[in-house]
């Protein structure tokens, strides 16, 4: 019996799905405080901006500078395709005609990941202007070129996505990197990159390996066929992503936690005294640390106020952050308790709910109390120097 696939119809489907979730998880977000913080980062950064531009010295290269962060967010090019599990049955056998339905993913890749670009370039405008002084058709490069190179990227790594090694879809990447730093050191240098004597050796070689690259590129288009394992471990990795984000905010039903043994981490819940009074705390601290979710959310907030302290001057601004971040984090880790609750590991423990509750928040209370104080000793070391 034959089946007659709607394959545009089905990435509308699926488009249209992940559209809603966005738009129900992202309300959920901005009134969780996230839309808070990006008004009064932007804010900050505009009161500093100026003195911090002011603040880099001569000697340094900018423009060298900044191409390599923009090649960071050019070449990185994760591929959202919506595939599903089922569809290693049913999409398989119609693999020929997948071409328009991986071009519309492709499409919608590029416009995704143009949008974190154009913010990238926006964020350090004041930067290049204030030190290159850019006038006239520069201008237009410098927003142009990164777009084009990130058309280039998406097209590039989803062709190297059909090699089955992994090794060589690293080597191809770390390719597309140096190409991709070629082109914008030699836009944002105004044409100095590898220039001598008004020749452009660099523009001339870079042209030679694009070719190359090109051509292998073409070859592996003809020899290989899609990676749909591959593809689906991405597609789940990205959709985990996404979830475990909105999870910060609304308990989402469909997450799945991914669980690391983390033996660098795990010593630190080793200093709870072992006895049956703390098996709440000791399961919780352990889970916190082990999971990849809030751990990484509270890491990565850790780290970032402490850089704001250090970079910000004024005793008020890194009181705000300090006082910011610290209600930022203790908005997220309000979900640990509710994490171990959902899973259902309360009834293995001999403790009642209220001793649950008192252990949750011990553990929020322990977090934030380190949180404050590695702020403070930065603070404090900064303001001895």
């Amino acid at each position: 019996m034959k089946m007659n696939l709607d394959l545009d119809a089905i990435f509308r489907a699926r488009l249209k799905h992940f559209s809603t979730e966005l738009v129900r998880y992202g309300q959920y977000m901005a009134n969780g405080g996230v839309l808070m913080v990006a008004v009064f980062l932007c804010g900050l950064l505009a009161y500093y901006y100026p003195g911090l531009v002011q603040a880099v010295p001569a000697w340094f290269p900018v423009p060298y500078a900044l191409a390599a962060v923009f090649a960071f967010f050019v070449t990185r090019s994760p591929h959202r395709t919506f595939l599903q599990e089922a569809d290693l049955l049913f999409l398989t056998p119609a693999e020929t005609k997948m071409a328009r339905y991986f071009r519309k993913t492709q499409v919608y890749n590029f416009a995704v990941q143009s949008v974190g670009v154009f913010l990238v370039l926006l964020l350090f405008l004041p930067l290049y202007q204030g030190t290159v002084g850019v006038s006239g058709a520069q201008k237009w490069w410098y927003w142009l070129v990164p777009l084009l190179l990130k058309g280039w990227n998406v097209y590039s790594s989803w062709i190297a996505l059909r090699l089955p090694d992994r090794k060589q879809q690293r080597m191809y990447a770390l390719a597309r990197f140096c190409l991709t730093y070629f082109a914008l050191a030699w836009m944002l240098s105004e044409g100095s990159f590898l220039t001598y004597g008004h020749i452009p050796y660099g523009v001339l070689a870079w042209a030679l390996l694009l070719v190359w690259f090109h051509v292998r590129l073409m070859r592996m288009w003809k020899r290989h066929a899609y990676q749909w394992y591959r593809l689906l471990e991405m597609e789940s990795g990205l959709r985990l992503r996404f979830y475990q984000i909105a999870n910060q905010f609304r308990d989402v039903p469909s997450l799945q936690q991914r669980v690391k043994p983390r033996k660098w981490l795990v010593w630190v819940a080793r200093l709870i005294p072992y006895k049956p009074a703390n098996a709440g705390r000791l399961l919780l601290f352990t889970s916190f640390l082990r999971g990849g979710d809030l751990a990484g959310m509270y890491l990565r907030l850790v780290i970032l106020s402490s850089l704001l302290v250090l970079m910000l001057p004024g005793t008020w601004a890194k009181a705000a952050v300090l006082v910011l971040f610290l209600l930022l984090s203790a908005s997220q880790l309000k979900g640990i308790g509710n994490q171990a609750r959902h899973r259902n590991r309360y009834p293995l423990l001999p403790i009642n709910e209220q001793q649950q509750k008192l252990a949750a928040r011990w553990v929020r209370r322990v977090l934030l109390t380190s949180q404050a104080a590695l702020n403070i000793l930065l603070w404090l070391a900064i303001a001895w120097s």
